[in-house]
């Protein structure tokens, strides 16, 4: 069946859940509080302010007019680097601001009910406040040289007022504030009207934001309202580029939602770097304002890349895309590794540029609806309030200087949009392959079953050998040579126990046997070749033709034949208790495995009416010879010196060398080693105690210095008597002691039986 790709839809219910929750909070929360008798709220703005460029110590108390550098102020916002033309310069520059209120009555004299909060929508970057002389709270961060250490340029703070800090008639809040001067300067008198809009000055040091600036006791619930939506947004935005990023890494091919992920984010990180939360988390504003900085010069060309990719695919993007892109992502990297004093440069630099971003953005998006691009007109409603309100926005930003964003909440309405397209996409699709899959589920059935009885006979791992995709293409005489280890064994006196049984027993127990010795070479991406009754012959590929789920890089054929073999010894360890219970006149089973490794030939043999597929080769022939000799040397699994040679785990297996032979039918002499991981622990023990002194002895024997080596077996004797390997040494020995060999002695055994 067509596969379908399935992603859980965006909540709806919870969203409306959470504007339920903040309506139902802001209506009970928003309940004014007792007013304290004589006392009414202060809006500060509507205050006189006044100030003096620098500080001293007495202007903690206020200062006078008669002061050097005094200014009146006329009116909010105040940025103070505007209002005195602060020069050019790499100095710390400072400032002291004042305003004057008068009480009525004696505050000393009423109580309290509610704190007194000193309310500031914006203040920065280094400051610290006085109310009658006395500090409220200090925030300046100088090092030696008098340079800002850590910036506290602050949205919304709120600052406690001991009420016995009041007093009647005549009070005077005071504000030392310090800051960065502009960093490059256009003459005003030269360029009167460029000058504003190309001299970015560092708007941070003052008052920037014509908010919110009030002393009082009743509390504004809105506030807090306010950053719990904000927040709420926030999270919903970054599920919602999570979700699309989730999307990408399923479906590489549409990058529209890569992009439109990456948007989402940086528009929630926006967005919280202008909160007061993110405070919470990060001390130093200076980086709060280069996330926010750098954030929002990527949402332009992320957005053009989204519809970009969304209405016209893969294409390679036109050149007013690229340079819009390349123009923000220059921004982007400025705003994080620029001096802090060179910032406004790369604000002012996106503010200018954003405008005809966002006009070439409706032109591309009218085009698209134009053109009839799918989805495009339900997409243009909510993207063209998103263009309006974000230039408003810019605007508001360079010339207003409310503080007041609304771009993240008009980016709700395309969430909401791009949801619902997203969503009638998903049925479609969905739609449509119930469709095809009602269509080709009998086909494919039917393909799979004659794939699966094919297989059944020949591995699809033999024809991926053999370089064929399909079982059509197989052909007589169809060869290979490939280097391989091959694995062969099969049950040690299998007549003995096979005539204790029924034939029908028989089979059950050879299938059961062999059902559960298959899968084991299979993990170890082998594939079996032949069933022969009770025999298995394996291979395992060295050129790693064979694909599964489990992850055996780097270990070679012989790697993966060694462990396969280990593990098929300790699951006949289980069988062996599954007989004996089965069949109590049965008294186990055991195996023998030989393992060698090298070059043989695969291909198919047969006629053209019946093919089979089979391998030939020596190293398939010593493979056989050397499961026949586990019996001889009672070793379980036994492998050669190519084997043992491609081994990359040798390090980590118990191995021994058991002896050199010439077998049957050959003529060169092969080295064979034991592998006896898998023995019953006490074995394993005694071998591995005994191995230093069956390797000299057999070094010994080599040689021809039979004395020595007979003393070194009769030693490993004396620890485990059972040892085959030293009894056969032990007697060969003997025999040589007392009749010397003739001719060219090599420590080499000729066998005269399979």
């Amino acid at each position: 069946m067509v596969q379908k790709q399935k992603f859980p839809a965006l909540p709806f219910r919870s969203l409306l859940f959470i504007s339920f929750f903040l309506f139902s909070f802001y209506s009970l929360g928003s309940q004014e509080e007792e007013p304290i008798p004589g006392w009414k709220d202060l809006d500060l703005k509507r205050l006189e302010w006044e100030s003096v460029q620098g500080f001293k110590p007495e202007f903690k108390s206020g200062f006078e007019s008669t002061e050097p550098g005094y200014l009146k102020i006329e009116k909010f916002p105040i940025v103070l680097n505007q209002l005195y033309k602060t020069p050019v310069s790499d100095k710390v520059q400072e400032f002291t601001i004042q305003t004057k209120f008068n009480l009525s009555f004696d505050p000393k004299a009423q109580v309290f009910l509610s704190p007194i909060r000193l309310y500031l929508n914006f203040i920065g970057e280094n400051w610290e406040i006085y109310l009658n002389g006395h500090l409220l709270q200090k925030e300046i961060h100088l090092d030696s040289n008098g340079k800002m250490q850590i910036r506290k340029t602050l949205r919304d703070l709120e600052v406690q007022v001991d009420s016995s800090l009041l007093q009647a008639g005549e009070n005077k809040l005071v504000f030392h504030m310090l800051g960065d001067a502009p960093a490059v300067h256009l003459s005003e008198e030269e360029y009167p009207t460029l000058s504003p809009i190309f001299t970015p000055t560092n708007v941070d040091l003052g008052f920037y934001l014509d908010g919110d600036y009030t002393l009082g006791v009743e509390y504004d619930f809105s506030k807090k309202i306010g950053i719990l939506i904000n927040l709420s947004l926030n999270t919903i935005y970054i599920f919602f580029g999570l979700y699309h990023l989730l999307i990408f890494s399923k479906r590489r091919t549409d990058k529209y939602n890569l992009y439109f992920g990456i948007f989402s984010i940086s528009m929630a990180v926006y967005s919280l770097s202008r909160s007061t939360i993110i405070f919470d988390f990060i001390q130093d504003s200076t980086w709060i304002t280069r996330i926010e900085y750098g954030s929002v010069s990527l949402l332009a060309p992320l957005f053009l890349l989204f519809l970009h990719d969304y209405f016209y695919g893969s294409t390679l993007p036109n050149k007013a895309i690229l340079a819009i892109t390349s123009w923000s992502f220059a921004i982007f990297f400025f705003s994080f590794i620029a001096p802090f004093q060179y910032l406004m440069i790369s604000l002012r630099a996106w503010q200018i540029s954003i405008l005809p971003s966002l006009i070439y953005l409706l032109y591309f998006m009218g085009k698209a609806v134009y053109l009839r691009k799918k989805d495009a007109s339900l997409m243009a409603i909510s993207m063209f309030i998103i263009v309006f309100i974000s230039g408003y926005d810019v605007l508001d930003s360079m010339f207003f200087q409310s503080g007041i964003r609304f771009t993240q909440f008009a980016y709700l309405l395309f969430v909401i949009s791009l949801t619902t397209i997203l969503a009638n996409r998903f049925i479609d699709l969905y739609k449509q392959s119930e469709e095809l899959n009602i269509e080709l589920s009998h086909q494919k059935l039917e393909l799979a079953r004659q794939k699966n009885a094919f297989f059944r006979f020949v591995p699809m791992q033999f024809l991926s050998v053999l370089g064929k995709d399909s079982a059509v293409d197989v052909n007589l005489g169809d060869s290979a040579l490939r280097e391989m280890s091959v694995l062969f064994t099969d049950i040690r006196s299998f007549t003995t126990i096979s005539e204790k049984m029924t034939p029908e027993e028989n089979f059950r127990f050879i299938n059961g046997y062999l059902a559960k010795m298959e899968p084991l070479i299979q993990k170890y991406e082998g594939f079996v070749d032949k069933f022969m009754g009770d025999a298995i012959l394996a291979l395992f590929s060295a050129e790693r033709v064979i694909h599964s789920e489990n992850n055996w890089e780097g270990k070679s054929a012989a790697d993966r034949a060694v462990l396969a073999a280990i593990d098929m010894r300790r699951r006949v360890r289980e069988l062996e208790e599954e007989v004996k219970g089965a069949h109590g006149h049965v008294k186990g089973v055991r195996i023998g495995i030989g393992i060698n490794t090298g070059n043989l030939m695969l291909g198919t043999v047969g006629s053209s009416h019946r093919l089979d597929t089979t391998v030939i080769g020596d190293t398939v022939n010593v493979a056989s010879r050397l499961e026949s000799l586990t019996n001889l040397y009672k070793a379980d699994i036994l492998v050669t010196q190519n084997t043992l040679s491609s081994l990359t785990i040798a390090d980590e297996l118990a191995i021994r060398e058991v002896d050199s032979v010439v077998v049957k039918g050959k003529s060169q002499p092969i080295i064979i080693y034991e592998i006896y991981e898998s023995d019953d622990p006490h074995i394993r023990k005694l071998k591995d105690a005994t191995l230093a002194l069956i390797s000299r002895g057999i070094i010994l024997y080599k040689v021809g210095n039979f004395k020595e080596a007979l003393q070194n077996f009769e030693q490993a004797l004396k620890v485990y008597p059972e040892d085959i390997v030293a009894i056969l040494y032990r007697k060969r020995c003997q025999e040589y002691i007392e009749a010397p060999p003739v001719g060219n002695w090599v420590g080499v055994q000729h066998l005269l039986e399979k």
